[in-house]
């Protein structure tokens, strides 16, 4: 069958990389140009919002302003009067009737509201709520205004400030009038009267039809408790509270705004500008419907839009005619070279697979040779404390202590061995950094020679750090040799150890620091540092010292400036990589001549460090028997191995450490055990054993709900070299060799934990 068109291209794609960058420059491009519209089209939307919300605002501050004059002219008339009843001595109630309810007075007050359209009329209110006077009628009617909103405040509040009735229709033309009333008041605050404007709210609807700018907008004045008093284009809701009245809540901030509403009073969204007089109660809202504002960028947005598309279609058309050139060019160049190209491409194939296989046999070696060398470590160790613990022949016991010794130099190895395949795991521990330094000073005296001369400050009080000790003890080393190389004639070198508290801004206070104080050092490079508590170590030496440029680039990979042979440039790398992988930093401050201080940043441990193993305090009729160490009596034990050396010397120390041992040489055996009611306290396992692997055993127990507390002691586990795995499974996972006071004390910790 002929093979399908897009099958073809598939795999041409695949063959061809100057096809796939080409499609990949292709792609690259349809997506910048297709964002690069998206944002102008987004772009163009917020100008035409931003446009549109200053074109509000303006309109709606121009009219909050003639509203406001307009309200203020009726006011100015109610204070003139009242003023007017002040200089006339008018001070208590009766004087008020007495003295204003004449033709003159409502001569007066008509004059009062001549040229001014808004003001409908005038009218003098007595303290019972009876009209006095009336600029629109004389004798004035028997009307009584107590029951009226307005009446009812201004009596009850001794204020100054005018008050806004709600509004009230005409019921004979159904025109509409809002109350403009100030109250009236003795020389003792008493209450006196009122004196009231009505105000034509027709009067607005006609100001704002003239000046609204557009057919889709409206413009509205509301009272400020939400209460519509009047619109255009109008609405026969006029003095009740319409809507969600939004522009309330942004009014509790501010006196204007914008924003935009989900649901106008009658239609869609609008955009909407507020504003609120300074002096009354009064608020003018100006709004446009959204799809009227944005009615243009759509008719725009589409145009940019299909021009996009076209020249999307275009490109494409382009990328595929090109992609035909390539497909044609690279059939005829294969058609000239197959053959050349099947022989390299056969030796090519070849070198690649001897040299993976080459890889994963060095993978598969060195996790055999950490295992079964692990293992046989641990056999030889677990004895020689044994031996150590029996007998307190110095004879005997030195040499055991020696052969010990041994046993820790060779699990250095296999882990310099793990550390050759990148297969090493970090496995930080709080660590006593005062003890770490005083073995290491003490190792250095014997290894740099009488011409270096070694000197240790460890602060009082030191906390533990969280570290691989191992990992910074090789971190030191490879410190101090570095300072040996840069004091050919000798010096001296410290270690000093402290605590550090570092806040957010330390890195960058040390860095302004130094600059500003002009000591010409290198500015203080500290990477990844956080804000928390640090034990601080520093290794100094008056050495040669580094220039700038050598000491920017000291921590990169495979950067050296020794001779060949004297040195990897891996020495400082690795221990910047310990510090940041850790969580802590690294600071190198170097001067030609000066010497150089690298300063490593370990972050604080929240737990006491471990003590060293020590050898177990001997007690009465039993020298140094194991039980006095572990005090295992009562905790029953599953100890699953397929070693056999290694089993049966665990077994037997354990024993002796007072714990009830059941032995299984795989992990099936332990099943069977278990499946025929042992339930042990704590389950101890190797990892790699033939059949099931104790991870997969482990993941068979919590299947089955089976809680017990399981230790994994292995050489070496690849899959384990995360705790990720053990995380899954809920177990704890130890390193061979290990110290079998060690081994004892997890035992009797998960127990205790269990129990």
């Amino acid at each position: 069958m002929p093979t399908p068109p897009i099958r073809h291209w598939l795999a041409h794609l695949r063959a061809s990389r100057p096809l796939r960058v080409l499609l990949l420059i292709g792609g690259l491009s349809v997506g910048v140009l297709l964002a690069a519209t998206i944002h102008y089209i987004d772009s163009m939307r917020d100008r035409e919002l931003e446009g549109a919300e200053r074109e509000l605002s303006t309109l709606n501050l121009s009219l909050a302003e003639q509203t406001a004059s307009a309200t203020q002219s009726v006011d100015l008339v109610l204070t003139t009067i009242i003023e007017q009843l002040k200089s006339d001595g008018i001070d208590t109630p009766e004087e008020y009737v007495r003295r204003l309810g004449g033709r003159d007075t409502h001569q007066m007050l008509r004059a009062r509201i001549t040229g001014l359209p808004q003001l409908d009329a005038v009218t003098m209110i007595a303290a019972d709520g009876h009209l006095i006077n009336f600029s629109r009628y004389y004798p004035i009617p028997a009307v009584n205004v107590s029951d009226r909103d307005y009446f009812a405040y201004l009596r009850d509040h001794d204020t100054t400030d005018p008050y806004i009735s709600e509004p009230v229709q005409n019921r004979g033309n159904g025109s509409w009038t809002v109350y403009l009333a100030r109250r009236v008041s003795g020389r003792d605050g008493r209450f006196v009267g009122l004196v009231l404007g009505a105000i034509e709210l027709s009067y607005f609807e006609r100001i704002y039809k003239a000046l609204q700018p557009d057919g889709d907008g409206s413009i509205s004045l509301w009272r400020r408790d939400g209460i519509l008093l009047a619109r255009h284009p109008a609405l026969p809701d006029i003095g009740r509270p319409l809507g969600g009245r939004q522009f309330l809540k942004v009014l509790e901030h501010t006196r204007a705004g914008v924003y935009l509403s989900a649901g106008g009073l009658s239609d869609g969204a609008r955009l909407v500008a507020t504003q609120a007089l300074a002096d009354y109660p009064l608020v003018v809202n100006v709004t446009r419907k959204l799809d009227a504002v944005l009615k243009e960028w759509r008719i725009q947005a589409w145009t940019i839009g299909a021009a996009s598309t076209i020249g999307i279609a275009a490109l494409l058309l382009s990328l595929w005619a090109l992609a035909r050139q390539f497909s044609a060019y690279e059939a005829a160049t294969r058609a000239m070279d197959a053959a050349r190209r099947a022989v390299e491409g056969r030796e090519q194939a070849e070198q690649a697979l001897r040299q993976s296989q080459k890889m994963e046999a060095i993978g598969q070696l060195t996790g055999g040779v950490a295992h079964d060398f692990n293992n046989l470590l641990q056999a030889i160790g677990i004895n020689l404390h044994v031996i150590d613990s029996r007998t307190d022949d110095e004879r005997i016991s030195g040499p055991a202590r020696l052969a010990l010794q041994a046993v820790e130099r060779g699990a250095t190895l296999t882990q310099h061995l793990l550390a050759f395949s990148r297969r090493q795991q970090l496995r930080p521990v709080p660590v006593d950094v005062a003890a770490l330094v005083e073995r290491t000073s003490r190792l250095l005296g014997r290894t740099l020679g009488q011409s270096v001369r070694i000197e240790a400050e460890v602060a009082p009080g030191l906390w533990p750090a969280m570290i691989d000790p191992t990992q910074l003890e090789m971190a030191v080393l490879n410190l101090a040799l570095n300072a040996r190389d840069a004091m050919p004639g000798g010096g001296t070198l410290w270690i000093l150890a402290s605590n550090r508290t570092v806040g957010n801004q330390m890195a960058r206070n040390q860095m302004e620091g130094n600059q500003a104080a002009g000591t010409g050092r290198l500015p203080v490079q500290v990477e990844g540092l956080d804000a928390g508590d640090y034990v601080v170590l520093r290794v100094r030496d008056t050495g040669t010292g580094m220039p700038a440029d050598v000491a920017a680039r000291a921590f990169e990979p495979f950067f050296t400036t020794k001779e060949v042979g004297r040195g990897t440039g891996l020495g400082l790398s690795m221990v910047h990589g310990l510090a940041t992988q850790s969580g802590g930093a690294v600071e190198l401050d170097s001067r030609p001549g000066l010497g150089t201080t690298v300063t490593l940043y370990l972050p604080r441990a929240r737990q006491p460090a471990e003590a060293p193993a020590a050898p177990p305090a001997p007690s009465p009729g039993t020298g140094n028997s194991p039980n006095a160490v572990a005090m295992g009596t009562g905790c029953a034990v599953l100890l699953v191995d397929d070693e056999e050396l290694v089993r049966g010397a665990t077994a037997g120390y354990l024993a002796e450490a007072g714990f009830a041992v059941r032995e299984a040489a795989d992990a099936a055996a332990a099943l069977s055990l278990l499946d025929g009611g042992f339930r042990p306290d704590v389950i101890v396992t190797d990892h790699m054993m033939p059949g099931m692997t104790g991870l997969d055993m482990a993941r068979t127990l919590r299947a089955r709900r089976d809680g017990t507390p399981i230790l994994m002691v292995t050489g070496y586990a690849e899959d384990l070299t995360s705790t990720a795995a053990a995380q899954e499974v809920a177990l704890t996972v130890l390193s061979k060799p290990v110290e079998p006071s060690r081994l004892v004390r997890f035992i009797r910790d998960m127990a205790a934990v269990e129990g």
